[in-house]
């Protein structure tokens, strides 16, 4: 999850108003050197850059060799780069007018300042249907009813489970559509759970912890996400952190220190964690690489009536305005997109065009998955915008601990950060629309 703090973001927004402001740079040929053309059809070889960071490309090497191979004229040169250092480094080429052809949508406030080339045109023309894909991990392409970036799979986050554990326990396995209460959960939990003090012999119900990363943002923000303050510390939301505080507290879920000491997809599979609430890119292939039976829901929600949700994500490709060669680099993404949505079906992971995927029969014969692609169905919506939305949630990792540790209430502990908050999201809104 990305996660920026408040002087950096302001920082940051000074950076790309500036960027703004500055005059395009133009780049003239050195003395005796032709000028690359800037259509393919010109027989000219042009050479198109992508910076993007590992663990989001295994396959993309695969593409980028059968595009060439058809595209003679157009070279691709794939820049690796630190997710950490990713922002940096885009903000320090947009000031300085010189960013990749190709890059991730990683910050919605380059949307904002006009840094991403609207795709919609070029991607009805290449009959790639937006609607097809999956819309939750869109969400972050969509900025005033235009689209600015796609990708080729999706991330998503849900509720994993060991069936052989529930079986064991005698506990109905949940829905893949129709989410569980907190208390729901809760109750389940403590019926899975194993206590012992022999290590070999305990068993974890689950592994939830603060529920700001999985929980719809409608839950702890207002609609227009202009307001968190009544809604961070409203009867719902404190109840389902007081549930889960006395779920830690009573030993039915693992700590954060068990956590960090014990990887909760291995537990998983090994049969010492019932359920994990983690993404589907790494709880998937460990729990088929075991053999073991599992299945998936979406993760609980705060009160009945609430609508399934599953937080999902794609490597959203764009094509930057300032881009050298941007009919080129238009090119490549819907290629990409077209032979990337396979490829990742045939290594097993989810596309992130779900039609395609039903098309392809990602489940197979895996009631798992068939349980996974139903809860990222009916899951996996679009979210409201929230500027700087994990810097205005950080109160809320240190206010569960003092939940759990320091035996504060849930509601004391959630009227104290709410109007902190508050503040910071009056600022993110703020440096928000200072952005031209």
């Amino acid at each position: 999850m990305k996660r920026f703090h408040a002087g950096i973001y302001l920082l940051l927004i000074v950076v790309m108003v500036l960027s703004a402001c500055a005059p395009a740079v133009t780049q003239q040929p050195a003395d005796g050197e032709t000028p690359q053309a800037n259509t393919s059809g010109s027989g000219d070889v042009v050479t198109i850059n992508i910076w993007g960071f590992a663990g989001e490309y295994e396959f993309l090497p695969q593409v980028i060799e059968t595009f060439q191979a058809e595209n003679p004229n157009i070279k691709i040169e794939l820049t690796d780069i630190p997710e950490g250092d990713y922002v940096t480094k885009i903000d320090t080429a947009l000031l300085a007018n010189d960013p990749p052809d190709i890059g991730y949508m990683y910050e919605r406030r380059w949307l904002k300042a006009g840094k991403f080339q609207a795709l919609d045109e070029y991607l009805q023309q290449e009959n790639i249907i937006v609607d097809d894909y999956n819309a939750g991990a869109m969400s972050a392409c969509f900025y005033e009813g235009k689209v600015y970036c796609i990708g080729t799979y999706t991330g998503a986050v849900l509720m994993f489970y060991n069936k052989t554990l529930f079986d064991n326990a005698g506990v109905a396995y949940p829905s893949a559509t129709e989410p569980m209460t907190i208390d729901e959960y809760a109750e389940m939990i403590k019926k899975l759970s194993v206590p012992s003090d022999d290590i070999n012999q305990r068993v974890w119900g689950g592994d939830a912890g603060a529920p700001g990363w999985w929980i719809e943002r409608t839950t702890m923000f207002s609609e227009d996400g202009a307001k968190t303050d009544g809604f961070i510390n409203d009867e719902a939301t404190v109840h389902a952190y007081q549930v889960i505080a006395d779920m830690r507290q009573a030993g039915s879920v693992m700590t954060s220190s068990e956590g960090q000491l014990m990887e909760g997809t291995d537990l998983l599979a090994q049969g010492k964690l019932a359920t994990s609430i983690i993404d589907n890119a790494v709880a998937i292939p460990t729990l088929e690489t075991a053999g073991i039976k599992w299945g998936a829901a979406p993760p609980p929600v705060e009160k009945k009536g609430d609508l399934p949700y599953s937080p999902t994500w794609t490597d959203a490709y764009g094509v930057f305005t300032q881009a050298d060669h941007p009919e080129e680099a238009k090119k490549f993404i819907a290629y990409l997109v077209k032979v990337g949505n396979e490829k990742q079906l045939e290594l097993g992971n989810l596309s992130l065009n779900l039609k395609l995927a039903a098309e392809k029969n990602y489940a197979g014969d895996s009631e798992g998955r068939k349980e996974a692609l139903s809860a990222i169905e009916v899951g996996g919506r679009e979210v409201i915008d929230i500027p700087a939305f994990w810097d205005v949630i950080d109160p809320t990792w240190d206010g569960f601990e003092q939940m759990v540790n320091d035996g504060r209430t849930a509601q004391e502990v959630l009227n104290e950060i709410a109007p902190v908050m508050q503040e910071s999201l009056d600022q993110s809104w703020e440096v928000w629309e200072s952005i031209q």
